[in-house]
């Protein structure tokens, strides 16, 4: 949509597509995804003022797909929400920083170790 009010950097992709939002490891919550795009999604779901400004969004039943969100609009029965970074992008950043502490604990004791004389 080309206006003066669109203020969205990608363009959205409408669908119908169940997901679940998790409040909890097992408090989840049943909506509708009625469009997405790389950065965010509109989201149906009743009692929506009822939820959180930042949530879980699975987007598979086994999980594997999910999105942090944070809320940016909502009505009564929809929420406007921006995807934070995918979970999959946090778990690879932790694990990079969990390697580069390890090359700087073992590149630490390699400076400390004495070369045989």
């Amino acid at each position: 949509m080309i206006n003066g009010k669109d203020k969205r950097k990608d363009r959205r992709q409408p669908m119908r597509y169940m997901a679940w939002i998790a409040l909890a490891p097992n408090d989840l919550h049943h909506c509708l995804v009625s469009d997405a795009s790389d950065s965010g999604a509109r989201i149906d779901i009743k009692d929506a003022e009822k939820f959180p400004d930042h949530f879980v969004l699975f987007l598979s039943n086994n999980g594997s797909a999910r999105r942090i969100c944070r809320v940016v609009w909502r009505n009564p029965n929809q929420l406007g929400v921006r995807f934070e970074r995918s979970m999959a992008a946090a778990e690879k950043a932790t694990a990079a920083e969990t390697s580069a502490d390890k090359k700087d604990a073992v590149s630490q004791k390699s400076a400390e170790t004495p070369e045989p004389a």
